[in-house]
């Protein structure tokens, strides 16, 4: 792809773009890695998810924004205080599931029953019934769709599953889709932001694109997603400290080298998720997937546009 032309093609500095939706995936990053390599105390609190949310609150604040936290069920137990604060802060609190099994692996049954635990320990630790889900990896393929009939039949209202990053497997996203009602309306989807240039579809929703993208692109290509199309981030990427997933030398050698790559990946995401998000900010409204669906809802009720939505004026 020319990054220098489609970074030229439109000026960010002038007229916002469209509003978008900010979510973050809440996880515990030393939980989930040290479980990927098979260290038997996983499931125990990682030690930097706390000054993780502690940054992450403080920038929504700073920013003046309001976050949709899809929380995994899992890292909710492990830390049911962080959970406790993030509520009380006023972000929305939507689901991501309960033990970060794709669902391309499970059963319907088996799938059922992880969002049921997951919205158990939500309501418990908040006292909210989650509203939106969104998958582990974007892990609703296309041999998977049946999951969206289940995701309806437990009571979500709005799905953010779908990604159109051609390394997925199988992935049923667009890069020119926005919103749209699934089946009669009983589901909203909300895909991931990217866009297309020529034929290439460039993902741009999170900081894994965002540390291999001059932010310049990342600005750029964000100014033509459709409206309400969504960022998703991740705590581990607001740490203000290097990432180390504390496992040892346990692992062989085979494993340690994989367990240094994955961490040299997300120290890279880490290095730039803060600073493009400001960038992002300062052009694009940006608000939660719940009140993204409340104005579609009040929008289709009242026979107006189900999307009107574009920029404010740059801040």
């Amino acid at each position: 792809m020319d990054h220098q032309r489609l970074a030229q093609s439109t000026d960010p500095a002038i007229a916002a773009g469209p509003v978008l939706l900010l979510s973050v995936d809440y996880e515990d990053w030393h939980q989930l890695v040290r479980r990927r390599y098979g260290d038997p105390g996983w499931s125990e609190p990682g030690p930097a998810l706390a000054r993780q949310t502690q940054t992450i609150l403080e920038l929504f604040d700073e920013l003046g924004v309001r976050c949709t936290f899809f929380i995994l069920g899992v890292t909710a137990r492990a830390h049911p205080d962080l959970v406790r604060r993030i509520a009380a802060a006023g972000h929305e609190i939507g689901s991501h599931g309960d033990a970060h099994a794709p669902v391309w692996r499970q059963t319907a049954t088996e799938f059922a029953d992880d969002l049921r635990r997951a919205t158990a320990t939500i309501e418990q630790l908040t006292g909210q019934r989650p509203r939106g889900y969104r998958a582990p990896a974007f892990s609703i393929t296309s041999a998977a769709g049946w999951a969206y009939d289940v995701i309806a039949a437990e009571g979500f209202e709005y799905d953010a599953s779908q990604s159109p990053a051609p390394s997925l497997r199988s992935a049923t996203g667009s890069a020119s889709r926005g919103p749209y009602e699934r089946g009669a309306g009983v589901l909203w989807e909300f895909p991931v932001a990217a866009s297309r240039w020529r034929s290439v579809c460039m993902p741009l929703g999170g900081a894994s694109y965002w540390s291999v993208a001059p932010t310049r692109v990342v600005l750029a290509g964000l100014r033509r997603v459709p409206p309400l199309s969504g960022l998703y981030l991740h705590p581990q990427e607001f740490d203000p400290e290097p990432l180390d997933p504390l496992l040892g030398r346990a692992n062989g050698a085979a494993g340690r080298a994989r367990i240094r790559a994955r961490t040299w990946q997300r120290n890279a995401a880490r290095s730039r998720a803060v600073p493009v998000l400001r960038a992002i900010a300062k052009r694009h409204d940006l608000i939660s997937y719940g009140e993204a669906h409340a104005r579609l809802v009040q929008n289709r009720a009242a026979g107006a546009r189900p999307l009107p939505f574009q920029g404010t004026p740059v801040r």
